[in-house]
């Protein structure tokens, strides 16, 4: 629902007052009602997700090459009457599905959960008075204040405070923060690190930089390996079985066999080529493996991700303050010659120290190169 009132590159390029303007609203923020008219035409500031019905995500666990087998075996036990069997296949079949569509259902409920924990707010001018609302109810043309420790709720253009430091790896990737004054853009998400500023809101929804690079990812469809290796799986029981039920019908033509006999033989062979049990084991294993990530406070939202977590050897990150904490750490000493780890840090320490030109440590910086020999050339 939400619609363009401003271009990312008109709020950008035009002066305050234009944009002022442009959005029909003014320093004093909107009125309630122009809000609400507003939230009914834009829509809420968030990102809509697609989700998919319940009885649609349960009925998804019966499709696939695997899942095929299975029905059709069932379907054979119909026909010639073995209804052990038919009770054994369908109980397979109804596992799986259950298991999955129960760990994902926990999953989103969690997920669900945090995001309403979670919820932004954001200090917005109405009416002439500040309050507190939740970030999906600003609007385009919405007076909002952001300070340090915000995060910014939507793109905003500055226009009265001194100056903001923002962190905004979680869009670029780079780990410094930068500086933004009057006339400059803040974009949603980026963290407020020192400063206090007001701005107009010029973008809400899948019009902001976030929304958009986020519109992107979710139109992005892959498949994982595990996937992958299900359905070449699949695809070579299907293959396998097809060839032996078309050998068995042939021979047991030429052998003048009854039509009852060869779907006996059918079902002996599909059953034989499919691992009935295989997808029920495979998600029980892995909803165990939720529930031990569970109490370890990481919520595993897809099964599917646990075995493609658990198969990676190595992960590459070329952002420093994405995913990881923006510091450094030293993972293993190395020393050199007849220096033990203990000589390494303190003599790192002390060189640091007489840099600095300290007067304190000299004479025991003094020590140490008398009690290690000349060390300038292990300096680091």
């Amino acid at each position: 629902m939400s619609q363009v009132l401003l271009t990312q590159e008109e709020a950008k390029n035009n002066e305050i007052s234009e944009v002022f303007n442009k959005l029909h609203t003014q320093e004093k923020g909107l009125t309630l009602s122009e809000a609400q008219k507003r939230l009914e035409t834009y829509g809420p500031n968030e990102i809509p997700e697609k989700k998919e019905k319940p009885i649609i995500k349960f009925l998804r666990n019966f499709w696939g090459p695997i899942p095929w087998m299975i029905e059709i075996a069932a379907a054979l036990s119909i026909i010639i009457q073995h209804w052990e069997d038919f009770f054994v296949i369908i109980a397979m079949l109804l596992i799986n599905a259950i298991v999955r569509f129960w760990e994902e259902n926990k999953a989103d409920n969690a997920v669900e959960l945090l995001k309403q924990k979670l919820a932004l707010k954001a200090r917005v001018l109405r009416d002439g008075k500040w309050s507190d609302l939740l970030a999906r109810e600003i609007v385009p043309g919405d007076i909002v204040r952001v300070r340090l420790g915000d995060i910014i709720p939507a793109d905003i253009k500055l226009f009265e405070g001194d100056y903001l430091n923002l962190d905004e790896s979680v869009l670029t990737g780079e780990s410094l923060p930068v500086d933004k004054k009057a006339s400059d853009i803040a974009y949603e998400g980026a963290i407020v690190k020192r400063g206090e500023m007001n701005g107009v809101v010029v973008g809400t929804a899948t019009n902001t930089f976030f929304g958009r690079t986020t519109s992107l990812v979710a139109e992005a469809k892959t498949r994982s390996h595990f996937q992958k290796a299900v359905v070449k799986i699949g695809n070579y029981l299907i293959i396998l079985a097809v060839s032996l039920v078309v050998v068995v019908f042939i021979v047991g033509l030429m052998r003048n066999e009854s039509a009852l006999q060869l779907l006996q033989f059918t079902l002996v062979l599909v059953i034989a080529a499919i691992p009935v049990a295989l997808p029920a084991v495979l998600m029980v294993s892995m909803a165990v493996g939720a529930a031990d990530l569970a109490k370890k406070k990481a919520i595993a939202k897809k099964l599917l991700s646990i075995e493609e977590l658990a198969s990676m050897d190595i992960l590459c990150s070329d952002k420093t303050g994405t995913i990881t904490k923006n510091e450094i750490s030293v993972g293993e000493i190395i020393p050199l010659e007849d220096f033990t780890s203990e000589d390494v840090i303190e003599y790192g320490v002390l060189a640091s120290r007489e840099e600095d030109k300290d007067p304190i440590d000299d004479a025991f910086f003094t020590k140490f190169k008398e009690l290690k020999g000349d060390v300038s050339e292990y300096k680091i």
